[in-house]
């Protein structure tokens, strides 16, 4: 079946590059290797290759789409063509045989007449690599069933594929991070990171990991499963996981650490090079506010009495939206919530639910899926944006009750407006939130997301 799965996605999903490339892949890779490693490659050091990958790999076949947008700069375009250049290119796919049994791959997606199109940049750039390599999976010119991706700014760890044997129920591992070089901007931007995840967790969602497209290790048959990396100039990572969620486990591994550039970078809207920018023109940094995720778990909390007395309460699914505004009030529940809820539509969440649904287990699951990455975002944005404005990052520590010794004891009796004129926000404060933070981080359960989800707690009301 799973190779059945695999087999159905090539043939109907994959992108055309692949049927012009697979044939005569069969005949130019002359091995099998291990592992395959997929890197989008848009306007990269020349000798980015050199700095990425791990000293001591063997066996492996690295995919490299080297890319452009019609619509992206043209000297960033320029900067990526004299990229592929210097490997005497050949189009559509470049092989490069090397040391230790590796093989180079590069597809030309950058020249004139290959360039992708509008708005479909990195998404589409790790769609290729990524159906490439579940072709060669697919052929047997790769044992591993495991599609590695990464990005040309990261450095990989010598024992980058040394990770724990994954079961075939597990959709994706994310490997952790640190940046470097280590400053203030990076520590702030890494401290936002860890913060929603940790704080995502402490609510009890379902999809508190890292969304960094750098950092995965995905399943080929889950790959297939959700029809491969979303085509989107950004964020496809997020959207990736989204998906891969619903369909596995989400395994957040605990070592090797891969190490991700903390430079500044234009090439997508946002992300860590995009937020370097804003750093560096001296904007602050802030953090959701702490009563988003105590709203959050709250709702979170509310599937067994949904089910229990909510359902008992409606003969008819149509009758949900009156009779939610009823159950509501009987429960003295926050109307912001509720308000909340209603902009996501959970009344016809709900309704659908009662109508497909057999029992409890069911019902959780199809609300962890519809209430997803994505719908948790907007949860907490319409939160921010109607109730509980951002704060900067110590008063948002401070008011989340991570009052730690770690933190300046002078935090807890200044306002906003006198920290910021006592200036005592040095570089140690904002080190010591962020240690604190990955040690929370750190002692999270290693599997996550929906399909594992077993909380069994009901909302006290």
């Amino acid at each position: 079946m799973v190779a059945q799965g695999i087999d159905r996605y090539l043939e109907r999903y994959a992108e055309p590059m692949v049927s012009e490339l697979r044939e005569d892949l069969q005949t130019a890779l002359h091995s099998t290797y291990a592992y395959v490693l997929v890197i989008p490659l848009f306007d990269e050091a020349l000798n980015c290759l050199n700095t990425v990958l791990p000293a001591g790999m063997s066996h492996t076949l690295t995919i490299g789409v080297v890319n452009a947008a019609v619509d992206a700069d043209p000297a960033a375009i320029l900067r990526t063509q004299a990229f592929l250049a210097q490997f005497s290119p050949q189009s559509p796919g470049t092989v490069i045989h090397q040391s230790s049994g590796n093989t180079l791959l590069l597809i030309d997606c950058c020249t004139a007449q290959r360039q992708l199109p509008r708005k479909q940049g990195v998404g589409l750039a790790r769609k290729i690599g990524g159906d490439i390599a579940l072709a060669c999976i697919a052929d047997g010119r790769v044992d591993s069933p495991w599609i590695h991706c990464t990005d040309g700014d990261v450095v990989l760890p010598d024992n980058y594929f040394e990770t724990p044997k994954l079961a075939p129920d597990v959709a994706v591992a994310i490997y952790p991070f640190c940046h470097h070089p280590p400053h203030d901007d990076i520590v702030r931007y890494e401290i936002s990171l860890r913060y929603y995840v940790t704080a995502l967790a402490q609510a009890g969602s379902p999809y508190a990991f890292q969304t960094i497209g750098s950092l995965l290790k995905i399943n080929a048959a889950h790959y297939a499963m959700v029809r491969g990396f979303p085509k989107l100039q950004a964020a496809e990572d997020f959207y990736m996981l989204n998906k891969l969620a619903k369909t596995g486990k989400v395994i957040r591994l605990n070592q090797p650490e891969v190490m991700l550039s903390s430079r500044i970078s234009q090439r997508v809207p946002f992300g860590t090079g995009a937020a370097m920018a804003r750093l560096s023109r001296n904007e602050a940094m802030h953090l959701y506010h702490p009563q988003i995720f105590i709203a959050l778990h709250r709702w979170l909390q509310l599937d067994q009495w949904l089910w229990d007395e909510l359902r008992a309460m409606c003969s008819e699914p149509s009758e949900v939206h009156t009779h939610l505004h009823m159950w509501w009030q009987q429960q003295a529940l926050s109307d912001a919530l509720l308000q909340t809820l209603l902009y996501l539509k959970v009344d016809h969440a709900l309704a659908q639910a009662f109508r497909q649904c057999r029992d409890f287990t069911h019902f959780r699951f199809f609300l962890h899926v519809w209430f997803d990455a994505f719908r948790t975002l907007k949860f907490i944005h319409y939160q921010r944006d109607q109730y509980w404005p951002s704060l900067e990052i110590v008063e948002a520590m401070v008011q989340s009750g991570e009052g730690q010794p770690q933190f300046p004891s002078k935090c807890i009796k200044y306002s906003s407006a006198e920290r910021k004129q006592a200036k005592w926000q040095s570089s140690q404060d904002f080190l010591n939130i962020l240690q604190h933070l990955q040690w929370k981080e750190s002692r999270l359960p290693a599997a996550v997301g929906p399909t594992c989800w077993k909380s069994t707690h009901r909302s006290d009301g």
